[in-house]
């Protein structure tokens, strides 16, 4: 009975749903805040994102009749359950509570898994702007995650470990890896953008060419569960990226600032960067960032 509400409040409450939709919501709200202080705008306040769920949650959800109800449902649903799994799983400083010994290679494929759900919702919404932006979503899938997955994995084969707690007990004891391998360091950040939809990597979901790519024909409930995870990727991704690179952290509180590093270093991307065109970010990430992750991942199997 204990191991149950243990579980439970892992999962439901710390360090799952409800730490890392707090934290997450903040960040995102501090992302929309920078943005809009270099655009000579005010911003939001902290709170915008959390009444925004609120009010999608308060209206009902339309299903087009011509669409696959059943999976449109599951789509957001698949979305939602991959990244508390993921929040559950991430170490906050050096304590992680459902962390076991592959759980890197299970957080590689459960991050994959909200950009399968958009690919998923586009398609069987049956509008040509779900169509498009499904299409760009997978087209940028292909390009960024085998360099995403390259770079997490060469963590791992350096310390011929895939625990992430172990390889965040190695940084606080030898030090932070992106220092012994910078490339993967820079492909992995550089592949957080589209992981995230921040430009200049965000055509899937580019408003003003394809309206809402993707959710264009989502609304309330189901509309919601997406900006719910959306939410929890502000937290989630930061935090992977710290934990595989950046030494975790010692306490919650040197973990979290950490986090906030990464996201205002992702915000200012986002903002200095015009949107590319879909080949052009296919053929960024096969060209530029592939080699960079290969490199290192290569060293870390015959170098050491």
């Amino acid at each position: 009975m204990i191991e149950t509400i243990n579980m439970l409040i892992g999962l439901l409450i710390y360090p799952g749903l409800a730490f890392s939709l707090l934290v997450g919501g903040i960040f995102y709200w501090l992302y929309r805040k920078v943005r809009a202080r270099l655009q000579a705008r005010i911003g939001p306040p902290w709170y915008q994102y959390f009444m925004d769920l609120i009010k999608l949650f308060s209206k009902e959800s339309i299903i087009p009749y011509s669409t696959r109800g059943a999976v449109m449902v599951l789509a957001p649903i698949f979305s939602l359950t991959s990244l508390i799994l993921a929040a559950a799983m991430m170490p906050v400083g050096s304590r992680s509570i459902f962390g076991f010994d592959e759980d890197l290679i299970v957080t590689l494929y459960l991050l994959a898994i909200p950009g399968l759900a958009m690919i998923i919702a586009g398609n069987v919404s049956e509008s040509p702007y779900g169509a498009v932006g499904s299409s760009r979503e997978a087209s940028i899938m292909v390009g960024y995650e085998l360099p995403y997955a390259l770079s997490a994995l060469t963590v791992g084969f350096y310390l011929r470990s895939l625990s992430i707690s172990t390889i965040v007990r190695y940084q606080i004891e030898a030090g932070p890896f992106f220092m012994k391998y910078p490339l993967a360091t820079v492909a992995f950040l550089m592949c957080l953008l589209p992981k995230m939809g921040r430009r200049p990597f965000d055509a899937p979901e580019a408003d003003t060419e394809i309206i809402g790519g993707p959710l264009t024909e989502y609304s309330g409930l189901l509309l919601g569960i997406f900006e719910v995870t959306n939410g929890l990727k502000w937290f989630v991704i930061p935090a992977f990226t710290v934990n595989l690179f950046f030494g975790g952290g010692a306490n919650p509180i040197e973990f979290l600032l950490k986090c906030l590093g990464i996201v205002l270093f992702l915000s200012v991307l986002d903002i200095i960067h015009p949107r590319y065109r879909i080949d052009q970010g296919f053929r960024y990430f096969f060209k530029w960032i592939l080699p960079l992750a290969l490199i290192d991942f290569v060293r870390s199997l015959i170098w050491p």
